[in-house]
């Protein structure tokens, strides 16, 4: 009687677990990578994001059973940028050269796109490419469709679905910069190095390796933004809105909240849309 009660409760909790383990584990470092995820599997695949929505990758410290989950996904969907050390402390080092897992880099789909000096710097935020992450949505479709043959229509189809919304959103801004002459954007945190590359402007960054600038540093930032006719600070949340609205105050300008860790990457990317629509008005 007690062997016959022991098995059904091994089987009563290895039953909820039967649907679940049928869909692919995709484990992914930041927000915008699960978005990207979700556009093209929905609810076909099982999605563990290791810095949740809220977290900065530089605090962010995930539980024992969050990284001995990531270990069991069958796409490890990583940024890969040197200098993100979350993932080169929690991630990489612990790739099994046994496991059959598929191991995604949006560094290394960036690597195939664009020169090497314009990715070695200290910038790890790839996401805020409109084209790196256009490249790296091909190579999640793909990887999806190997592992999942059965469903390969339905990735194909939400690929293209993203690759529209994508290219119409990145023409958009390319009008936007075309129409403006100037090309600087002043910004708190250096997170959008990448973004300013797709479109030829320049960062111009108040935080200086995650230390507020120093007196003769922000005097200079100051005369370069008025030089420039700087019209707005491009801040995110876990940014010193104080000082943020101290140099905003001496500039007389606005300050824009624009998070890199939305986990709404297309939200994200309309309000980087918004702040290039005031360069063309800052020319006015």
């Amino acid at each position: 009687m007690r062997l016959s009660s022991f098995l059904f409760a091994v089987i009563f909790i290895l039953l909820p677990w039967s649907d679940a383990s049928a869909r692919l584990l995709i484990s992914v470092t930041v927000p915008a990578q699960a978005w990207l995820v979700n556009q093209l599997a929905g609810d076909h695949v099982d999605l563990l994001t290791m810095i949740p929505e809220g977290r900065v990758p530089k605090s962010a410290q995930p539980s024992p059973r969050k990284l001995a989950r990531s270990r069991q996904a069958d796409i490890q969907f990583i940024v890969g940028h040197p200098a993100l050390f979350f993932e080169a402390r929690y991630i990489t080092p612990y790739r099994n050269p046994d496991s059959k897992a598929i191991w995604i880099s949006m560094f290394d789909v960036a690597k195939q796109m664009k020169p090497a000096w314009t990715l070695k710097g200290t910038d790890p935020h790839l996401w805020t490419s409109a084209s790196i992450m256009m490249a790296t949505a091909r190579v999640v479709a793909d990887s999806l469709a190997r592992l999942d043959p059965e469903n390969a229509e339905y990735y194909q189809k939400n690929l293209l679905k993203l690759e529209t919304a994508i290219k119409k959103l990145d023409k958009q801004i390319r009008e936007q910069v075309a129409q403006s002459q100037f090309r600087e954007l002043l910004v708190f945190h250096p997170a959008w190095g990448h973004f300013s590359q797709d479109y030829g402007l320049r960062q111009l960054a108040i935080e200086v390796e995650g230390k507020a600038p120093d007196p003769g540093s922000l005097s200079s930032l100051i005369r370069t933004s008025e030089k420039n006719n700087i019209s707005f600070i491009i801040s995110s949340p876990g940014a010193d809105q104080r000082l943020a609205g101290i140099i905003a105050a001496q500039l007389q300008i606005e300050v824009l909240v624009v998070d890199p860790m939305d986990p709404d990457w297309m939200h994200m990317m309309r309000k980087m849309k918004a702040a290039v629509e005031k360069l063309k008005e800052a020319a006015k």
